[in-house]
């Protein structure tokens, strides 16, 4: 019911982009067919609301390292579009990055436990509802002064709060002092795909009455409800 990779318990949406050695073969994440998506019009938003990635990678001796960075997503380039981001040069994620072939990036969120007792059936056990994207490409480093100004105003515009009279042009000798020390990367994306857990497998009132007991329940949860809202109109259902 959960990703083969370990969910961060991070705030409601949450990435996780995952790079492995060169002699690596990762397969493709499991999704059976009516949770499937592989329509980037439906995965681009979820990507862009999910924003920080956790990144996971082994290193030339086979040890794993993680980092967690801001992802930026531009539609506009390739079919599938590509991913942006940066490192602190000091990071050993810089050159795991970039001698591997491929790099997957996983991104989930929103998700939310079901409580057996939201069902207006039985026999019934917990379960886990979620949304979660995966990503693939071959990445690029990004060195270059323009390529750099432009992954950290990117990365930046994702934190700003709504309305702020925040810009670039303000700190341009600051800025200039922090690029030397990080290192971009650019990763074009060739594989794309979803995986989208939303009650499927129920019938409508059973389905009607997690979709209610979510929308009562927390923020994260709230936010449940509202991507099994989103997507009911486009839903295969199993039940």
């Amino acid at each position: 019911m959960t990703s083969h990779l370990a969910r961060a318990r991070m705030n409601p949406t949450r990435a996780q982009l995952h790079v492995w050695p060169r002699h690596a073969r990762v397969h493709v994440m499991f999704a059976p067919d009516p949770y499937r998506c592989d329509d980037p019009h439906r995965l681009w938003p979820l990507i862009e609301a999910i924003r920080l990635g956790s990144v996971a990678c082994c290193d030339a001796k086979g040890a794993i390292v993680v980092s967690h960075v801001p992802i930026v997503l531009d539609r506009t380039r390739g079919p599938l579009g590509t991913l942006i981001g940066h490192f602190d040069r000091r990071n050993p994620h810089c050159a795991a990055l970039a001698q591997a072939d491929e790099a997957v990036v996983s991104f989930l969120g929103p998700d939310s436990g079901v409580s057996p007792d939201w069902y207006g059936t039985a026999p019934r056990v917990p379960t886990w509802l979620y949304v979660a994207v995966q990503a693939r490409g071959r990445a690029t480093m990004v060195t270059d002064v323009a390529g750099l100004r432009d992954s950290v105003v990117r990365a930046s515009v994702l934190a700003l709060a709504e309305g702020s009279p925040w810009s670039a042009d303000g700190v341009e000798d600051y800025m200039a002092k922090l690029l030397p020390h990080i290192v971009g990367f650019e990763i074009p994306l060739h594989r794309l795909e979803g995986q989208l857990r939303l009650a499927q497998q129920n019938g409508p009132d059973d389905r009607a009455r997690v979709e209610r007991a979510l929308s009562a329940g927390s923020l994260q949860q709230r936010r449940m409800a509202e991507a099994m809202r989103r997507f009911a109109d486009d839903l295969p259902v199993m039940a």
